[in-house]
């Protein structure tokens, strides 16, 4: 990948290509970029993008790097808009580099999204994303605290989906090398992981409609907690709890009592 991206080229280039010989100067930038690697630092913000749903995103260390267990909140909220009458609303908290929104805005041609993130360098990153796949039209972006609805978006309210990935890591949790090198805000979440979760929870209720879905991200011992603070607002079904492709409990649907 750090060579294809170095010689410009498809990786599939490189396996027809045995003859070329590269520049000194792309191969001192190669040898740079390993050596970023061997330090840990994500490939992804090497090369400056990242695929996810099959679409390339850009990524900066301002985002976090999207990842492939993220995908099932995509799936799950296309699943649930394409059961939907007519024209929909989604709302995707904590954004990032706006994967989520923009993956299911693509899948979805009726549906109108709402992508939230506090940091405003993420929400720019999540913008030009949306602008790079044509759906700046039917994706805002917008800066805010997870589901404090920004004033010029309130048309869109009351929503038929809500996803969010939040901060979930626990203090006391160990983290990869690579990890430490994304942004801490979208990493961790208090002293248990729950502190964004909790409010999420708590929040949705407001802006979800009827019969809408709330999908969430979290971590691997959470499910449970999340389990109860969703039976606690009265306002939920029992949730139906995923599992990702290593078997760990990574997400849940909960559907908004009518």
């Amino acid at each position: 990948m750090l060579l294809a991206y170095v010689l410009k080229c498809p990786r599939l280039h490189l396996y027809t290509r045995f003859d070329y010989q590269p520049t000194p100067e792309q191969l001192a930038t190669f040898h740079e970029l390993v050596r970023r690697a061997k330090a840990y630092e994500p490939v992804a913000y090497l090369v400056g993008e990242k695929e996810f749903y099959s679409l390339r995103f850009k990524v900066t260390p301002d985002v976090l790097v999207p990842r492939s267990e993220t995908e099932v909140l995509v799936s799950e909220a296309v699943t649930h808009l394409r059961k939907h009458q007519g024209a929909a609303t989604m709302w995707d908290a904590c954004t990032g580099s706006g994967c989520v929104a923009i993956a299911t805005a693509s899948q979805v041609p009726d549906v109108s999204v709402l992508g939230t993130d506090i940091s405003p360098q993420a929400v720019a990153v999540a913008a030009e994303n949306a602008a790079l796949h044509h759906l700046d039209g039917r994706v805002r972006f917008r800066v805010a605290d997870l589901l404090a609805m920004p004033e010029d978006c309130r048309d869109l309210a009351p929503f038929n989906v809500i996803t969010a990935n939040p901060p979930y890591v626990a203090e006391h949790q160990m983290i990869s090398e690579t990890v430490r090198h994304e942004p801490p805000i979208a990493v961790h979440g208090g002293v248990d992981g729950l502190d964004f979760l909790r409010r999420v929870v708590a929040a949705a209720p407001a802006v979800l409609a009827a019969g809408g879905a709330m999908v969430l991200e979290f971590g691997y011992t959470q499910a449970d907690a999340i389990s109860e603070l969703l039976a606690a607002t009265g306002a939920f079904d029992p949730p139906r709890v995923i599992r990702d492709h290593q078997g760990i409990e990574r997400s849940l649907v909960a559907i908004r009592r009518a």
